[in-house]
């Protein structure tokens, strides 16, 4: 047999060609493939083939049917079908594709799979950015609730301060403050998670002293562990500089976070704090910080997971100890200060985590203290408060009892009470905050329209809010606030910023 032949045996074995009247009747079979009976109908053959033959009569030209299963006489094939409709004859020619198909079965399975893949992917980053969304929304929400009466529980307490007590009343005080001053670290933790999942955290570049920072985590953590047999030791290289320049808030976050899993994780001991420093470059101190216990320690194989979100080890019979959010702030606080951060441990002798963060040098200067003259009328400054909440009030009010700088203060219950006393008077600041009870902040902002434009143009507005995320207080300045107050705050910052606002 020649090739010509061979090839033309191969077609002719693959393709079948088919006569049938309109009535589905089988005119001409050639049997290429399937066996057809000449006399009998399609329905005979085969149920696909009875559904076709119902077909028939509405086909006017062509009509192909790919990937047909067929079963004539035990003979199963995958074929595709042509039906050409001429001079009331159908014509149908059946091409077998089995093998084609076959082969192609595993490849369009994989495909489905890599697409159901795909979707089940999409899905799952839809479902993970939905829940980051409500998460951050939740954790902003919290911080504001909580931020607002924790404001008004440190006011009271920095009045409270500045009354005659006696000794024991002043170390109980001290002690409610610490605790309230650990709240607030807490929310931090809790808000800055959140900022740095987004990207929006910041950092200052301000003057600060170590021995300050130092002093108050020793104060700290002695008093919340001192019924524990643990001792904590603080050590300072020899001619260090006490000043520097940099974010102190976010250094003591970072060490405030590494001396409290050390305490988690260590049951009796010693927790050491090692402070040195070395030359980064001409102007800054590469700072180390090496935080010692003498605790469980951390497994080897677990050691490149202890900076994830949620991290906790696990010992047999223990409950779940250590990191949490903790050690995934710190890592990112770390970063944030172009500072690096590692962790050496062995399981039950305790671990080192040593941290490396540059500062700017700063040698310390004495500020000469400058007293106000002609405190009295002449220097008396008129502020209007908005401010619904009783306790608030009273804390507003006893703040600026007597106070040295000659602030005068008016209080305002909503946001219409407010525009009512803009129309008879001029203030020379305007303290807001978030909600009040007819309208928010931005709300009454927006109000004011010309009677800011003509009335009071140069009055500035300052923002005091629990708020503390960028995108609100970015909304708060753009709708008309000149600056921005964060709660809590102390009655010293108040003070500074109105200072700064009415100059």
């Amino acid at each position: 047999m020649s090739l010509s032949e061979l090839k033309y045996e191969i077609v002719k074995n693959r393709i079948q060609q088919l006569e049938v009247t309109e009535e589905g009747v089988i005119v001409e079979s050639d049997q290429a493939i399937f066996n057809f009976e000449k006399g009998t109908t399609l329905s005979d053959s085969h149920p696909f083939l009875e559904g076709l033959q119902l077909t028939l009569p509405a086909i006017d030209d062509q009509l192909f049917l790919p990937c047909v299963n067929l079963e004539v006489d035990e003979v199963a094939k995958i074929v595709d079908i042509q039906v050409i409709h001429k001079n009331n004859t159908f014509y149908l020619l059946l091409l077998d594709f089995t093998q084609h198909y076959q082969a192609a079965h595993p490849l369009v399975q994989e495909k489905n799979e890599a697409s159901i893949a795909k979707n089940k992917l999409d899905f799952e980053k839809r479902l993970m950015q939905a829940k980051e969304n409500f998460k951050n929304s939740f954790l902003s929400n919290l911080n504001h609730e909580i931020r607002n009466p924790l404001n008004t529980m440190l006011g009271f307490m920095d009045l409270l301060g500045e009354s005659k007590l006696n000794y024991d009343q002043n170390e109980t005080l001290k002690a409610i403050r610490k605790t309230g001053a650990h709240i607030k670290v807490l929310m931090d933790d809790m808000l800055d998670i959140s900022k740095i999942e987004q990207g929006v955290i910041t950092k200052k570049h301000v003057n600060f002293h170590l021995g300050a920072i130092l002093s108050s985590l020793q104060s700290h953590f002695d008093l919340k562990y001192r019924d524990t047999p643990i001792s904590f030791e603080i050590t300072v290289e020899d001619l260090m500089l006490k000043t520097y320049k940099g974010d102190p808030n976010r250094l003591n976050q970072i060490l405030f976070n590494l001396i409290e899993n050390a305490f988690r994780n260590t049951d009796k001991g010693t927790i050491n704090l090692k402070i040195s420093s070395g030359d980064h470059d001409g102007n800054n101190s590469l700072i180390t910080f090496e935080i010692s216990d003498t605790g469980v320690g951390i497994p080897k194989q677990e050691l490149a997971a202890v900076f994830n979100s949620y991290y906790q080890l696990k010992l047999a019979k223990e409950k779940p100890i250590g990191e949490g959010l903790g050690l995934k702030i710190v890592q990112d606080l770390v970063c944030l200060l172009e500072g690096k951060i590692t962790v050496d441990s062995e399981e039950g002798k305790g671990s080192i985590f040593t941290c490396s963060i540059p500062f700017e040098k700063r040698k310390a200067k004495k500020e000469k203290k400058t007293v106000r003259k002609g405190t009295g009328v002449f220097q008396s400054k008129k502020l209007l408060i908005l401010e619904d909440d009783a306790s608030n009030q009273m804390l507003f009010m006893k703040l600026f009892l007597n106070n040295e700088k000659g602030y005068v203060l008016e209080l305002a219950s909503s946001g219409s009470d407010a525009r009512m006393f803009l129309e008879k008077k001029k203030y020379d600041l305007i303290i807001l905050k978030k909600q009040l009870p007819d309208m928010s902040g931005v709300q009454f902002m927006n109000s004011l329209g010309e009677q800011r434009e003509h009335i009071n143009k140069e009055t500035p507005i300052l923002m005091a809010s629990g708020s503390t995320m960028l995108n609100e207080q970015q909304a708060f300045i753009e709708a008309g606030a000149d600056s921005f107050l964060a709660k809590p705050y102390t009655k010293k910052e108040l003070f500074n910023t109105i200072e700064k606002l009415i100059r």
